[in-house]
């Protein structure tokens, strides 16, 4: 009877689950992609997007692992634990019209606006949850970071700066963007865990 593969499977089949249990979430340099949304401005219907992304240097490296009773755990670069979101945080939104980038079915919005006075004209607010409990923080800036605002243009990129506080990384952080009429277009979340 030759054992020696019976132990090597068993072995094998132990170290599996625990490799299935770690996995590398976020990327080198920081930044971390939310999504994209397609949305469509009536009457007009022409058609627009934005793209959110989120931005800190202690978000490089980070992994999520689960422990052994299946609750997940978050380790930035050198397996230190982290429990609370960076105290400020960075989102990134790029808000065009230039071009198609999806094919999906767009959220009207009935801004009555030029699409370059609503592009250039976004509001932004955080919501943080925890549990039902909810607050919403205001940014610390805002920042266009491309063509000068007083130029019309249907493509704008927003540097959004937000201070958090102490915020345990087991709740949500929700970046929501507004059109210049106050309606709210979509939501961002931050999902760490």
């Amino acid at each position: 009877m030759n054992i020696r593969p019976a132990v090597l499977a068993l072995v094998i089949a132990m170290a599996m689950p625990s490799l299935a249990q770690t996995s590398r979430v976020f990327n080198v340099n920081g930044r971390i992609p939310l999504g994209i949304e397609s949305f469509r401005l009536q009457p007009s219907g022409r058609e627009f997007y934005l793209i959110a992304s989120v931005e800190n240097p202690s978000f490089a490296g980070l992994y999520r692992s689960v422990d052994r009773h299946g609750h997940p755990q978050l380790f930035a670069a050198g397996d230190k634990p982290i429990t609370f979101y960076p105290s400020r945080v960075q989102f990134r939104l790029t808000a065009s019209a230039r071009e198609k980038l999806i094919d999906d079915r767009p959220f009207d919005t009935n801004a009555k606006l030029a699409i370059s006075d609503l592009l250039g004209q976004l509001q932004f607010r955080v919501k943080i949850f925890h549990a039902l409990e909810y607050h919403y923080v205001e940014p610390t800036v805002v920042e266009d970071m491309g063509i000068p605002k007083d130029v019309p243009y249907d493509e704008r990129i927003y540097r959004i700066g937000f201070d958090l506080g102490k915020v345990p990384i087991e709740d949500r952080v929700v970046m929501e963007v507004f059109s210049p009429t106050g309606e709210r277009l979509c939501k961002f979340h931050v999902d760490l865990m």
